[in-house]
């Protein structure tokens, strides 16, 4: 570790592929670690068009290589948006909001970083800050450009599927905010 936990926040794909692994090691056998996402969350909610890659050992690689319909990524996020119940049925922890809207930490980039969501309308290290987002704004974000945006005040979440090859010619805030602005 280059600091002790807990100390500072820099934001890796591979913590992410960590977790997954030490995910992996909870499961009694690698059958049950396979199906649990789809049997504990996904099938819940609905979302049949998702995939989830591996890497070459199996474990899910919890960064990236996720692919869905819009309308299921829409479920996952509303699913976040509230607080992991969906209908009659809590698939997340009770809590599950208010711990991914957290801060990882008070400063510097873990300001706009909580528990595997980017808060990017935080006034002080949101990416999208001063852009018109409400502040409680949370997002899911691809590598291209994709977004799942969580904005639990409005009782909305937008997502983005397109490709950017290159990342300056697409404005995810501006996106974001002209949808929530059509919306009113």
């Amino acid at each position: 570790l280059a600091s002790p936990g807990g100390e500072r926040c820099r934001y890796l794909c591979a913590s992410t592929n960590l977790l997954s692994r030490v995910l992996r090691a909870r499961f009694p056998d690698d059958a049950s670690y396979l199906a649990a996402p789809r049997a504990l969350i996904l099938e819940p909610i609905g979302a049949r068009t998702v995939t989830l890659g591996t890497d070459p050992d199996g474990t899910f690689v919890g960064s990236s290589f996720g692919w869905a319909s819009a309308a299921d990524w829409a479920r996952l996020g509303e699913l976040t948006r509230l607080d992991g119940r969906w209908g009659t049925r809590q698939v997340l922890a009770p809590g599950w909001l208010g711990r991914a809207s957290r801060p990882a930490r008070p400063d510097g980039e873990g300001r706009g970083y909580g528990a595997q969501v980017w808060r990017i309308a935080d006034p002080v290290a949101g990416r999208c800050r001063g852009r018109g987002l409400p502040e409680d704004t949370l997002a899911m974000q691809g590598y291209g450009g994709q977004i799942v945006a969580i904005v639990p005040s409005r009782e909305a979440v937008v997502v983005r599927l397109g490709y950017s090859f290159d990342r300056r010619t697409f404005d995810e805030c501006g996106f974001v905010a002209d949808v929530l602005s059509a919306l009113r």
